[in-house]
């Protein structure tokens, strides 16, 4: 698996998400299938996992992990949608 950043092909978002935001920081990768958007504050590390054409699965949730918040020994929170096509995880700082 490899994180490839696109975060380029996603101007508008990114640019909503640090204007409306408290985020100082939006990074948006690609990972197959799976886009990871990957946002920052001062207070906290969100990670948004989303795919629309299958549920996101667990091997993609625990490499996101260990790649995106590997320096943090904090836990997390991990929310899943029903459908299991949208993941978020919540790390505060």
């Amino acid at each position: 698996m490899h994180l490839i950043d696109v975060t380029n092909n996603y101007s508008n978002l990114v640019h909503s998400q640090l204007n409306t935001t408290d985020a100082n920081f939006v990074k948006v990768y690609s990972l197959g299938n799976t886009s990871v958007i990957y946002t920052e504050s001062k207070d906290a590390i969100g990670i948004v996992l989303e795919n629309h054409d299958r549920r996101v699965r667990e091997d993609e949730i625990e490499f996101v992990i260990k790649r995106l918040i590997k320096n943090y020994d904090s836990s997390y929170t991990l929310t899943v949608d029903k459908s299991r096509h949208v993941i978020e995880i919540h790390v505060d700082k």
